[in-house]
């Protein structure tokens, strides 16, 4: 396993800012837009035979898809039956010379967030169709795990992908919506975790989340963990091990 401290220390660094603005300076999605070429995809194979579903992780602000692969490696022995793949943010970071982005903070508000995501979680959205047709498999085949602003993006594919997705997985993240979900998220469970000392994206936005998610009907499990700063460590991969080994079928 790889060692906690440094896959924190990595996604703090390069993950960060998600819920700061920086100095100035259809029926799937609504209105899919075709969607940006990712500057890189990194995929790893099924260790059981033919890939059974698609595990789709998205990264944090700043960061990349080579920054993210430590997560992918260590979760894919959980799913021997899923090709897991980590695409690059769709766009490149505007706040650093390196790095990309789902959506741009500069400027942010609360009232202009849910905008950047709906147009954010169309374009991977789209990716994703594409992506599912290469493999030929269906769209109910489909598990999302996200960090911090990928996280952002997670929650919010589940709410508007129709079927939903099989999973999501939320790593320190927030519900930015303010509109109806278009999926019926009856069947769908959710699993937030968000670290207690998390400077960057209060916990509190889980809590919250959590109940949004609730409300428009999926099945919640939330985890708040005391030492986590903003981060992914040992103890979060843990959580995410055990809910996925417990929420995807095993052909």
């Amino acid at each position: 396993m790889l060692p906690h401290l440094v896959v924190a220390l990595l996604l703090a660094l390069l993950g960060a800012g998600c819920g700061r603005t920086p100095p100035s300076s259809p029926e799937k999605t609504p209105m899919a837009p075709k969607s940006p070429t990712p500057a890189r995809v990194l995929t790893l194979p099924p260790s059981s035979g033919r890939a059974e579903y698609l595990v789709v992780l998205l990264h944090g602000v700043g960061a990349s898809a080579e920054s993210f692969l430590p997560i992918a490696r260590a979760l894919a022995p959980d799913v021997p039956h899923a090709e897991v793949v980590v695409l690059d943010g769709l766009h490149p970071f505007d706040g650093a010379t390196t790095g990309r982005q789902w959506f741009s903070l500069q400027g942010i508000t609360e009232q202009s967030r849910p905008a950047r995501v709906r147009q954010a979680g169309a374009e991977v959205s789209a990716w994703i169709d594409g992506a599912l047709a290469e493999r030929d498999l269906g769209p109910e085949r489909l598990v999302v795990v996200g960090f911090s602003q990928g996280a952002i993006l997670a929650q919010w594919l589940a709410l508007h992908r129709q079927p939903p997705p099989m999973a999501v997985v939320s790593l320190s993240g927030r519900l930015a919506e303010d509109a109806p979900a278009v999926a019926d998220m009856t069947s769908v469970p959710v699993l937030l975790v968000h670290g207690a000392r998390d400077a960057v994206m209060p916990a509190r936005l889980s809590d919250e989340a959590a109940r949004g998610l609730e409300a428009r009907g999926a099945r919640v499990r939330l985890r708040v963990l005391p030492t986590l700063a903003h981060g992914v460590d040992g103890e979060v991969l843990e959580e995410v091990r055990w809910f996925l080994r417990d929420v995807l079928p095993h052909p």
